[in-house]
């Protein structure tokens, strides 16, 4: 991307209150949940400290070589945001065993979001195009229920960006393949920052979904068996870079269709997560990719294209990290 903003740093008001203020909760809540012995907990502590106050120490894997961007050997505080933040996790799943134990540190909290599943089944095939595009963008927010899907909702003024209108025909994946398209979900490798999803978080939402009613778990079911629903990964789902540092069989897989971006780390890493004038053109932004775009996303960091910019003088404060606001934005 030519002309790009700086990226946001560890200096940053937001990025600083991710690391002093989240990452010492989350280091608690996996010290609470889990069984670590002493020296997980030793490595698992060591590592805040060492984000809040040390340099950057390296790894041993040899990919994270290849994406270091010589950062290692630097204050955490100098290093981008979204460098940071990923290498932080890495290092989290090395301080709690995970490539030796393969046991999950997120597990616990992924599976107290499947129980909240059971709030989503109402959703079926019979949606309308709008519906299924606002509960697939909004679905993270189990509380808000049904009343998430009228075209009249409240949630609507809180669209920072707004192009349903561009994307109706490109849903959810069970709205997509009750209509004959073929859909391939692309999940990480391993566990990656709390909640995103692994090939092991597929397996067990489909038989969750499969208890519900509604037929929605059937159907997925049926779909991933003959072939419409596919899952892939790919090491760079893991990377700490724009994905516009893509290498290129990854760039020959995501230009074979639409391809939905969805939720805020995806969001950063697809426009970069750069210090853009918020008004700037998400088309702009996202120029480099190799096939039609569109993001969902709730807006839970300072990065934001495609603003309008009649509306933003009254957004409240902060409104870019409150969660309070969404964006549907496209590129096709």
């Amino acid at each position: 991307m030519s002309s790009a903003p700086p990226p946001y740093t560890l200096t940053d008001p937001f990025p600083h209150s991710v690391f002093h203020r989240r990452h010492p909760v989350l280091v608690q809540r996996l010290l609470d949940a889990h069984p670590y012995g002493p020296a997980q907990r030793t490595a698992l502590n060591a590592l805040l400290a060492e984000s809040l106050e040390g340099v950057i120490t390296p790894l041993a894997d040899p990919q994270w070589h290849d994406w270091d961007r010589g950062h290692v050997g630097q204050p955490w505080a100098a290093t981008p945001f979204l460098w940071a933040e990923s290498y932080f996790y890495r290092r989290l799943l090395e301080a709690v065993g995970y490539f030796e134990t393969g046991v999950d540190p997120f597990g616990p909290f992924k599976a107290a979001e499947l129980v909240d599943l059971s709030s989503f089944s109402w959703v079926s095939s019979s949606l309308s195009t709008e519906e299924a595009l606002t509960a697939s963008l909004y679905g993270n927010r189990a509380d808000l229920g049904f009343q998430l899907l009228t075209a009249e909702s409240s949630l609507h003024s809180q669209l920072v960006t707004d192009d349903t209108a561009a994307v109706v025909e490109f849903l959810l994946a069970d709205h997509l393949l009750s209509r004959g398209c073929s859909v391939v979900l692309h999940v990480k490798p391993y566990p990656y920052f709390v909640s995103d999803a692994t090939f092991t978080d597929v397996h067990d939402c489909l038989r969750r979904l499969r208890d519900l009613p509604g037929g929605v778990g059937d159907r997925l079911h049926a779909a991933a068996t003959d072939g419409p629903l596919s899952v892939r990964t790919h090491p760079f789902h893991v990377a700490p870079l724009s994905f516009a540092d893509m290498p290129a069989d990854l760039a020959v897989d995501l230009g074979e269709g639409l391809t939905i971006f969805k939720g805020d780390l995806n969001y950063r890493r697809l426009v970069g997560d750069l210090a853009w004038e918020p008004t700037t053109s998400f088309r702009k932004a996202v120029s480099y990719l190799p096939g039609p775009a569109v993001a969902l996303r709730i807006l839970k960091s300072d990065v934001v294209v495609g603003a309008d910019p009649a509306r933003i003088d009254g957004y409240e404060e902060g409104w870019r990290t409150s969660g309070n606001y969404a964006l549907v934005s496209a590129a096709i």
